[in-house]
């Protein structure tokens, strides 16, 4: 099965490219791969076509880690 990989440079945390392959590439000193779900693909495409050159992995990984976060209990004191 082919999957899609965001190929990201470790000094900025910056998307450098998108690839697809069968089994994980290797990482390297200066680059490493991340699995694409399919809201960062959609998110980095919306950001790719509102014209974003420098497109960070967390930029298209918040709103996936936000909907897997665990609620937080609070409390509030009149």
């Amino acid at each position: 099965m082919i999957t899609a990989y965001f190929v990201v440079s470790r000094s900025s945390n910056n998307i450098i490219r998108i690839t697809r392959c069968e089994s994980p590439p290797d990482d390297t000193p200066t680059i490493f791969n991340v699995p694409i779900s399919t809201s960062s693909q959609m998110r980095y495409d919306s950001l790719y076509a509102n014209g974003e050159d420098l497109i960070s992995l967390q930029s298209v990984t918040w709103l996936a880690k936000a909907n897997n976060a665990k609620p937080q209990n609070s409390c509030r004191i009149d």
